[in-house]
């Protein structure tokens, strides 16, 4: 019945998926690059977040990196993704070093006690730094497997977070669980919202700053 319940769920992921790719393939690559944007605008807060509990990372590399991919979709400014995306990346070494560093150790414990506990601050400030660097990418080449990627990095951040807040709760399948929890369905809502603002919109300035608004705030 589990092994069922599995198949299940792996066919409706990449049921989605294939969904998710066919409308991304409509897009223009400038529109593809609006919504990675977008995605890693709204995780931006957990590598601060991550910054501002344990002293490491630069989350002020990540916002410039970010604010140079907003540039290059308003005004067309000069981007080096070589650069910029080495950097971003070294950003997420330090979040996934953090992690991997102190995991199971008793100074791990002692921060997971004082901080709260299975707070998925390493991991998304990871989503984070990899989402900026997928933005980034998708800037210059526009592809669509990198914007489906930062797609998920949004998804999975906001399922961490579902995770660790529902610690505790006797779900005999947390995960399962956490899929239909309000953050996950905010995170999957408001990216469908943005597809399909992106679908039916000319390209403008507007639909920038559109796609930075909280959607209840939008025009």
């Amino acid at each position: 019945m589990d092994a069922g319940r599995d198949d299940g769920r792996i066919a409706g992921f990449l049921d989605e998926e294939r969904r998710l790719t066919e409308r991304l393939d409509g897009l223009a690559p400038v529109a593809r690059a609006a919504l990675a944007a977008a995605v890693a605008d709204r995780l931006l807060p957990y590598y601060r977040r991550f910054h501002e509990q344990t002293g490491l990372g630069e989350p002020l590399v990540l916002q410039s990196a970010l604010d140079g991919v907003w540039d290059l979709l308003e005004r067309g400014s000069a981007f080096d993704i070589v650069t910029v995306g080495v950097t971003c990346m070294d950003q997420a070494f330090v979040a996934a070093e953090f992690g991997f560093d102190l995991a199971g150790t008793r100074t791990w414990e002692a921060w997971r006690v004082a901080n709260g506990a299975a707070t998925p601050l390493a991991e998304n400030a990871v989503h984070a730094a990899w989402a900026v660097a997928g933005a980034c990418h998708v800037a210059v080449h526009g592809g669509v497997r990198e914007t489906l990627h930062c797609l998920r990095y949004g998804r999975d951040a906001a399922l961490a977070a579902a995770l660790s807040r529902r610690q505790g709760e006797l779900d005999a399948q947390p995960v399962q669980a956490a899929q239909s929890d309000p953050l996950v369905e905010q995170e999957r809502r408001r990216q469908l919202l943005d597809i399909e603002l992106l679908e039916r919109s000319t390209f403008t300035t507007q639909v920038l700053t559109d796609l930075r608004t909280p959607a209840p705030h939008r025009r």
